[in-house]
């Protein structure tokens, strides 16, 4: 996995700063350099702005400069706070009317390999999560990693990975299988095993209502397939003497690791309600692509990944799996 550069965009929340905490584990393992970045919401800026100022005023020399720099200080003290200064890299200072895309476009532009933010801002509202945070999902090029207010420095102990056995959705295994490794647990593999099909317009998905035993083959049979076609990534899947246990195995040419996994099949009719319902019972870490199989049902109703960022309580990484390299 490459993970050099981190972008973390805060708020300044105490809610906020669970982002921060966790960038330590990333430059533990992996040398990671982390820039923060904050937007200023245009019209809290403005409206902020003209209260304590008086009248006439200059927009470019009296309004922006001020904002900004008042901003920026404070964002390189918490930089300060947080991140040690071998890995700490540049501060950020945005004012934009749309905070979803000025962090989303800053990220593409600038390449970063992980966007790293809080689920939630200030005074627990969705300032991140909901709109935010799913806007960002849908338009960054890295892989999003929204960390819960639960989180804290003893990691992860409980990482799930939601798939639904298509392609893009086994994209998330491998760094599934990396992380798993890095925090020293297990990992379970959550398909939702639909009762009926709603993926649009006489679309019917070929796993639809099919028995426990029948998920169980076609899982193996699709994973194989997926690291059969895929062996760059040196993965591969072994099965155990227990129904519905395994372990995955990575191998890189000088050395290998083990990872268990357990393949969970829960039915249900509606996908993201299943996985939020489970994630929320069962896991810290929720672990999913943006989205799996395609069809009508994603323009009209919005990616699975969407509706289960906004409803889930617990920390949720998400892939795109169209830009996604681990490498």
């Amino acid at each position: 996995m490459k993970v050099n550069r981190i972008l973390i965009p805060t708020d300044f929340s105490e809610q906020s700063k669970s982002a921060l905490k966790l960038a330590g584990f990333f430059t533990k393992i992996y040398g990671s350099t982390i820039d923060l970045i904050h937007i200023v919401p245009f019209s809290l800026y403005m409206s902020e702005s003209m209260d304590k100022m008086g009248l006439p005023f200059d927009m470019d020399k009296d309004l922006y400069p001020k904002v900004v720099e008042k901003a920026k200080s404070e964002l390189d003290e918490l930089a300060s706070d947080f991140i040690m200064e071998k890995y700490l890299g540049k501060t950020h200072v945005q004012v934009d009317r749309k905070p979803s895309s000025a962090i989303a476009e800053f990220a593409n532009k600038e390449g970063y390999d992980l966007i790293l933010m809080s689920a939630k801002g200030a005074h627990e509202t969705n300032f991140f999560k909901g709109s935010i945070t799913d806007k960002v999902i849908r338009k960054a090029h890295a892989p999003v990693f929204t960390v819960s207010r639960k989180y804290t420095s003893s990691g992860f102990e409980r990482i799930v990975t939601a798939i639904d056995l298509s392609e893009h959705s086994l994209a998330s295994l491998a760094l599934s299988v990396e992380l798993t490794y890095q925090f020293d647990t297990t990992l379970k593999l959550l398909y939702v095993n639909q009762l009926y099909s709603s993926e649009g317009y006489g679309f019917v998905a070929p796993t639809v209502g099919i028995s426990n035993e029948d998920s169980n083959l076609l899982f193996q049979k699709r994973l194989d397939d997926y690291f059969n076609a895929n062996k760059e990534l040196g993965l591969s899947l072994q099965k155990t003497k227990q129904e519905f246990e395994y372990r995955i195995i990575k191998n890189d040419g000088a050395s290998s690791i083990s990872v268990p996994v357990h393949l969970e099949v829960v039915p249900g009719i509606s996908v993201p309600y299943e996985i939020t319902e489970y994630a929320n019972k069962h896991a810290d870490l929720l672990i999913m692509t943006t989205h799996g199989r395609t069809g009508i049902k994603r323009v009209l109703m919005g990616s699975t990944a969407a509706q289960v960022v906004q409803q889930v309580d617990v920390s949720m990484l998400t892939i795109r799996p169209d830009n996604f390299k681990l490498g």
